[in-house]
């Protein structure tokens, strides 16, 4: 059983490093087909990195593009893996040592999965010093209906945790190169659709949060998702009674962003209200309008208090 990890990389000198080690020591390396990364116009040091590593990792393919994008670096690493599962990596990002084996065991033990994501760390310190634990929703429970439950409340599934099958792809396509944010979520919603998604336990990636990443681009990710939505409904007419609360849920993920992230308290607090304008019964927009209407410094102490008792209590799990 062999598998062919997907690295994309641009710019990311400071990281790659990490990154492509973080695959060469996982337990599983044996069945490791190949490692290929897609550089995809860097202009900074990170094609040196690559060919310096590259001396040392026979197993290590390296992919030069010119600033395609990221759903068109994935599918030139699609298309030119040889095994029959393919597992994710951003270069900015990190595994565990264990990821592939854990997940290995699960996908082959199933023929249905498709594609296996899990839990990871959330970090921006170097040195992960302040990673936090980020819990993804399982979505096992709802199998054969992941699609409605997906489509809905989308888990956040962060595409450096995942592992597929390749045969996926034949029966999906590719990664949609005209969707240019949020085009893992297009992505997953059709396989969905065809496969099962299978949530596993554990965080065994280290998600780096970079600045560009705090969302300044909000509003352009929430059009996106409207544009998502309308060509999942196409495929699946069933999908559109849904369509307003996942219109709901997603304005919602956007105020909590504002908030925690930027302060932005006003802005949070709209969103909300757009949010209940949907769905009334969107309990989670009800408690962050309370949160807008305490004090910032109240709010935020007990936030990251809850934040901290929960990463604790998975660390000494």
């Amino acid at each position: 059983m062999k598998v062919s990890v997907i690295i994309t990389c641009h710019n990311e000198s400071e990281y790659i490093e990490q990154c492509v080690n973080s695959v060469i020591v996982q337990t599983d390396y044996d069945n490791i087909y190949e490692i290929i990364v897609v550089d995809d116009g860097s202009t900074d040091t990170s094609p040196q990195i690559l060919a310096k590593l590259k001396l040392n990792c026979e197993k290590l393919k390296i992919f030069t593009t010119k600033g395609l994008g990221l759903p068109s670096a994935r599918n030139i690493g699609i298309k030119s893996a040889s095994s029959d599962f393919i597992a994710f990596l951003d270069g900015d990002d990190y595994w565990t040592k264990k990821k592939l084996q854990n997940q290995l065991i699960e996908i082959e033990n199933d023929k249905l999965i498709g594609l296996i994501y899990g839990d990871y760390w959330d970090f921006k310190k170097n040195d992960a010093s302040d990673a936090i634990y980020i819990p993804v929703r399982s979505l096992n429970n709802f199998h054969p209906n992941q699609l409605v439950e997906y489509f809905v409340k989308d888990a956040p599934i962060v595409p450096s945790t995942t592992i597929c099958r390749k045969e996926v792809f034949k029966t999906v396509g590719l990664f949609n190169e005209e969707i240019k944010t949020s085009e893992d979520t297009e992505m997953y919603l059709r396989v969905a659709e065809k496969w099962k998604l299978f949530h596993i336990k554990g965080a065994y990636c280290f998600k780096r949060k970079r600045d560009s990443q705090i969302t300044h681009r909000l509003e352009k990710q929430l059009k996106n998702q409207n544009k998502i939505s309308k060509i999942a409904i196409l495929r699946n007419p069933q999908l559109k009674k849904f369509a307003k609360k996942r219109e709901s849920y997603r304005i919602l993920k956007a105020g909590i962003d504002c908030f925690t992230n930027h302060k932005e308290k006003k802005s949070s607090f709209f969103h909300a209200i757009n949010s209940l304008k949907l769905n009334l019964f969107n309990f989670r927009a009800w408690s962050l309008i309370i949160m807008v209407l305490i004090p910032y410094k109240l709010t935020m102490f007990l936030y990251n208090f809850a934040k901290k008792v929960f990463y604790q209590n998975k660390k000494n799990n």
